[in-house]
């Protein structure tokens, strides 16, 4: 499956990271398709909220530091210290996706 921004206001970057967060898992799975095979159809049924560039800039932020670290951990080998960073990376930016979408 292939998945494009079709504008500039929203990246792929950002879409990612949508699909990638809690939110939108639980919402797929209650809204949308309940098994566990996502689908392009599932991802155009999809509420996508066009953040601000401000919020932008921080899911970038996010988003580069999420990669460069998946990257480290693969090339090491279950260092502690990097899934602990991951993780505290991940709760942030579940918590941008909640404030976007009015959860908190």
């Amino acid at each position: 499956m292939s998945l494009y921004g079709l504008a500039v206001q929203i990246p792929e970057y950002y879409i990612i990271c949508l699909i990638n967060s809690k939110f939108m898992s639980r919402y797929v799975d209650d809204f949308v398709n309940n098994t566990q095979t996502f689908q392009i159809n599932d991802a155009r049924q999809l509420p996508i909220i066009v953040p601000t560039f401000e919020e932008l800039a921080e899911i970038k932020m996010l988003f580069d530091k999420l990669i460069s670290l998946k990257k480290r951990s693969f090339a090491s080998d279950f260092d502690d210290n990097i899934n602990q960073e991951l993780s505290s990376v991940e709760g942030k930016l579940e918590i941008i996706i909640s404030h976007l979408y009015n959860l908190v």
